[in-house]
């Protein structure tokens, strides 16, 4: 078993990943190379920067790949916004668990932060 495979928020992230691409099958086709294929890779994004993270040689250079993940996160949201808007989908289920995603990355960012503190001291 990988480092990452035994974090939470990287198979609540891979859940996330299964949602959208759920929900893009309900955009138009003419999507396909525009915000289907963005949706796509802001998402499998969040999922890669985490099992790229936990490759690194510290906590810092780990941090880095998780506000990557955190950024990429932003944009799947900001995708599925668009997507609300435009085609009238309901967005609700995949926002709940952006969320959630969110919220693991921001605690195991302040969390590696944390604990570098406690080494200095």
């Amino acid at each position: 078993m990988y480092r990452f495979e035994k974090l939470r928020v990287y198979h609540n992230a891979l859940i996330l990943v299964e949602e959208v691409y759920r929900l893009t099958e309900n955009l138009p086709i003419e999507e396909k190379f525009a915000l289907i294929n963005q949706l796509k890779r802001s998402t499998t994004s969040i999922v890669l920067n985490i099992a790229e993270g936990t490759g690194a040689l510290g906590d810092i250079e780990f941090k880095s790949f998780l506000r990557i993940a955190l950024k990429s996160l932003y944009e799947t949201v900001a995708g599925l916004k668009i997507a609300e808007k435009l085609f009238k989908i309901d967005i609700r289920t995949a926002l709940e668990k952006c969320e959630i995603v969110g919220k693991e990355l921001n605690a195991l960012i302040k969390s590696l932060s944390n604990q570098r503190l406690k080494t200095k001291n």
